[in-house]
Formats: structure tokens, sequence, C-alpha cells
């Protein structure tokens, strides 16, 4: 009686799962397979919306931190002492679609709008003299042969290039500029504006978005 009592419980611990106990088993862990499945892929699709979104911000931000610079330094002047009305007469400052007058950045794709300006020498005897004679320039020049683009800023001193910077990755196209007066006149215009739209297109369901950067020239 006792060594039959001893081999039930031997067989008891030998007992695996049942049929129905694995059917049970295998159903739960397939319904939290996916819901966990459902969890990954909104994870994925949020996060990529945000990658998109932060890197099509940065373009935004660089951008408009170069522009308002850029913009506020524009004007080109000279002395003419013989212009009794106008002795420091000013040139195009603005050029859009085109090189300025150094052929800043067409070396390096398709320029979108140029800046140029002379500086003033702070402390010249003779303040009317203190115009420099050459032109320093900037370029925004896109880049690429299709989209998504690049848009560069290039500065040039001297005729000289400096290393293009990358102010923008993911261009959908060639910005528009416009100016508050005509952006080709020999008096620089009070305000330029460049209306851009970036898409990150590595994130098949971001949308981008369109902006516009504004800023105010400096120089009277």
């Amino acid at each position: 009686m006792r060594m039959t009592w001893k081999r039930s419980r031997w067989l008891r611990r030998e007992d695996g799962f049942t049929l129905v106990e694995m059917v049970i088993t295998v159903s739960i862990l397939g319904i939290i397979a996916v819901v966990l499945f459902g969890v990954v892929i909104q994870y994925l699709k949020v996060s990529g919306n945000t990658r998109a979104r932060l890197g099509e911000s940065t373009d935004q931000q660089f951008i408009s931190t170069y522009w308002q610079a850029d913009v506020s330094s524009l004007g080109r002047r000279s002395f003419t002492p013989s212009d009794v009305s106008n002795p420091v007469p000013s040139s195009q400052s603005v050029y859009v679609g085109a090189a300025g007058p150094g052929g800043c950045g067409s070396t390096v794709g398709t320029v979108v709008v140029a800046f140029a300006w002379t500086e003033f020498t702070v402390g010249s005897s003779v303040p009317a003299n203190a115009w420099t004679s050459t032109a320093q320039e900037v370029a925004y020049v896109r880049v690429g042969g299709s989209a998504p683009y690049k848009l560069q800023r290039v500065r040039c001193k001297a005729g000289v290039e400096a290393a293009p910077l990358t102010v923008a990755h993911n261009l959908t196209g060639t910005p528009t500029v416009t100016c508050d007066s005509t952006c080709t006149a020999a008096s620089p215009p009070n305000r330029v504006s460049m209306q851009f739209t970036v898409r990150d297109t590595s994130e098949p369901t971001s949308t981008g978005y369109t902006t516009t950067v504004t800023a105010d020239r400096r120089q009277g």
C-alpha cells in the first residue's frame, strides 16, 4: 500500500500539460503578442515622426539664424565727392536667382539669392571715406539634382569662397525670395523674406511644412 502511494505521487510529478492547457496557453500568448506588436509599431511610428519633425525644425532654425545676420548686413556704398546730392550712393545689394557681383556660390550649385555689402571702417578720420571698396558677399545655394535638396550658405570675401555650410537638408524645391520693395533696385530693400518647404522623405508619414524667414536691413 505504501509503495503504491509513492508510485502514484511520482507519476503525478511526471505529468505534463494537457492539450486543453496548451491551447489556452498558446491563445493567451497570441493575444499578448498582438498587443505588444501594436505597441512596438506605434512606438516606431511616433519615434519616426518625432525624428522627422526634429530634422525639419533644425533646418528652419539654421536658416533663420544665418538669414537674420546676412540681411542685416546688406548694403553696398561708395563715396563720390562730386555728387553733392548723394555723396555716399548705394548699389544693388540683393540678387534673386543669380550670383552677386563677385559670382559667390555659382560654383557650388544653383544660387537662390545672394547678398552683397561693403563694410564701414570705424574710427576713420574721414567718415565718408570709411566705406571699403571690396564687396563682401553671401550666397544661399540649392544643391542636388532632385528633392530633397540641400541649402548651403557660401561666404565670399575679396572674391574668395569659404567652405560651404549646409543650413538645410530637406528642401522640397527652390525657396522663394521676396523684398518689401524691388530686390534689384540700387537702394537696398529694408526687408527680405524667404519661403521654403522642408520634408524629411526618409519618414513616409511626414507631410513636412512650409515656413517663411524674414529679416530687416540694419545699414542706413
